[in-house]
């Protein structure tokens, strides 16, 4: 396999949901991320190729002999493998490729034993392993895998909630959770939104060949009209890699804590410091809010920090995690069904990531997460919690971010909302 260059093609027919104009996708790929592939082997295409998919009891040692590679050959390549990237056993169905070369005839032989110049391994779904003999030494490498990539809009108007809408307008529920996350700071979901309210949304799809049930999306611009004002959200890399949105003015709409520990989903019982304890049957503190999910749920750390506690914990939380964020934030994650793989006392967690599960563990009457933030140790209201934003974008790439946004917004302007 190798990496092929970035395609924008593709077809939709649905009416709320288009494929991007074929005059706009040059455009706006010039403005995409470049997928992170290296450059291809070079010379392979004069070798003798062998493709091969390992059966039961397959060994790179066994393969090795019976493509007839001599001991000092074999110990060579084994080695090498062993350094970068340890391979314990081959998977049956695994796909490998072996490029052989004959060495050079000279005025006292003609030919001799082929060589194995290089080898390529298919790691998983996503990678492939490659290690090619040069002069001096097996270098290796991993190479991502091809894909392609679709740009296309989607919009709606509101007539029961944004994410019914949404739906209906064929957009993939992870698109929904991204914009949920992206404006969180700016739009209460659960409570701003109004019948009559319209969104649109520029994103691109991302999948593999044969794998397009399996797609990705991102976000790359958005607009929503919530009670007559306009909010919009561009797609910018300040960093290789590293991409965030930012208002019009270029104002990151991102904050070092995500507004959620949930991807967007209903809260059943709000911040509040006194209510009936459905268990106890009396009046208690209620400090912190629960939110409704089903059982399982992937559990969001909703910013960097050291993990302070992680299992059981008496007095009703609990399977709970705790979360010490900097010297002043601190987060409590209770209920939890389990712990994710790792996850531990002292490890350094970053923002987003998957830390728990959703369960109904400890005093509770059903699956939800009851999450608490702590501004310096004392209990603080997470509806109603505000952080400033993250950045701004800096003076020497706003020019590339005006490129961005004048086309970004061109697009969201041709698209209808019905």
């Amino acid at each position: 396999p190798r990496a092929a260059p970035l395609e924008l093609s593709g077809n939709d027919k649905a009416p709320l949901n288009e494929v991007a104009p074929p005059e706009a996708k040059t455009a706006v790929r010039d403005l995409l991320p470049p997928q992170q592939d290296l450059p291809p082997l070079e010379g392979l295409s004069t070798l003798r190729h062998v493709s091969h998919l390992a059966h039961p009891g397959d060994s790179l040692t066994r393969l090795f002999i019976k493509f007839g590679l001599k001991e000092p050959e074999r110990q060579l390549w084994l080695q090498s493998i062993q350094k970068s990237h340890p391979i314990k056993g081959l998977r049956p169905g695994q796909e490998m490729h072996f490029y052989f070369v004959k060495p050079e005839p000279s005025a006292n032989r003609s030919g001799g034993q082929e060589t194995l110049k290089a080898l390529e391994i298919e790691l998983n779904e996503d990678w492939i392993l490659t290690w090619e003999k040069g002069r001096k030494e097996i270098v290796f490498s991993k190479r991502e895998k091809p894909y392609d990539v679709e740009l296309k809009t989607a919009g709606g108007v509101v007539e029961s909630s944004l994410p019914e809408e949404a739906l209906k307008a064929g957009l993939d529920p992870s698109l929904i959770s991204q914009l949920a996350d992206i404006f969180s700071w700016e739009i209460d979901f659960h409570k701003d939104i109004q019948t009559g309210d319209t969104f649109k949304l520029l994103y691109e799809q991302k999948s593999r060949k044969g794998r397009e049930d399996q797609a990705s999306f991102r976000i790359l611009a958005a607009e929503i009209v919530n009670a007559g004002q306009k909010f919009f959200a561009i797609y910018f890399e300040q960093e290789k890699g590293k991409g965030s949105y930012y208002d019009l003015d270029g104002r990151s709409l991102a904050r070092a804590f995500l507004r959620f520990p949930l991807e967007f989903t209903s809260i059943s019982s709000q911040f509040s410091h006194s209510r009936f304890h459905p268990i106890l049957k009396v009046d208690r503190p209620h400090n912190g809010v629960d939110f409704s999910a089903k059982r399982g749920t992937p559990v969001r750390a909703v910013s960097d920090g050291k993990v302070l506690y992680a299992g059981w914990q008496k007095g009703g939380y609990g399977r709970m995690i705790e979360i010490q964020h900097d010297s002043v934030y601190a987060t409590r994650y209770a209920h939890l069904q389990g712990l994710a793989q790792g996850i531990h006392r002292g490890l350094n967690v970053h923002r987003g990531q998957i830390i728990g599960y959703v369960g109904s563990t400890g005093r509770s009457t059903g699956a939800h997460l009851h999450f608490e933030l702590y501004k310096d140790k004392e209990y603080v209201d997470a509806l109603k919690f505000e952080y400033p934003p993250e950045d701004k974008i800096e003076p020497a790439l706003r020019r590339l971010f005006d490129n961005a946004k004048k086309l970004f917004l061109t697009e969201l302007a041709a698209t209808p909302h019905s």
